[in-house]
């Protein structure tokens, strides 16, 4: 592996670290903290499904997530992008790709916002 393929990887684990620490084990509570982090709002958050549901109908970047998470403004908010392939090609630009491998959970929160790339 390159230098530059094992820094790569190393950033990769680091988001996924970062997500995993934010969002925790998974309650609801974890669930409506993501959308409102995504930005999501006037929805009806009382189940898991619903907020699985609302997260699928947006299409933002993991990386830009834990990165809008991270410096923790509350003002900030990942970029949503207008289609899947607007952004497949932002995620392709940027090399800012979320491993397929760190989805543990199907029903999970990387599940709901992972957009097949390749």
């Amino acid at each position: 592996m390159t230098r530059k393929n094992k820094s790569y990887k190393l950033r990769q684990a680091f988001y996924v670290k970062s997500f995993n620490e934010y969002f925790g084990s998974g309650t609801l509570e974890d669930w409506q903290r993501l959308c409102t982090d995504l930005g999501l709002e006037g929805q009806d958050f009382r189940s898991k499904t619903k907020c699985r549901n609302a997260i699928k109908t947006i299409n933002v970047n993991i990386w830009d997530l834990v990165d809008a998470v991270i410096h923790k403004d509350p003002k900030e908010i990942p970029q949503r992008f207008h289609s899947r392939r607007a952004l497949i090609d932002y995620t392709l630009r940027t090399k800012r790709i979320f491993p397929l491998d760190a989805v543990k959970d199907e029903m999970g929160p990387v599940r709901a916002l992972l957009r097949q790339i390749f």
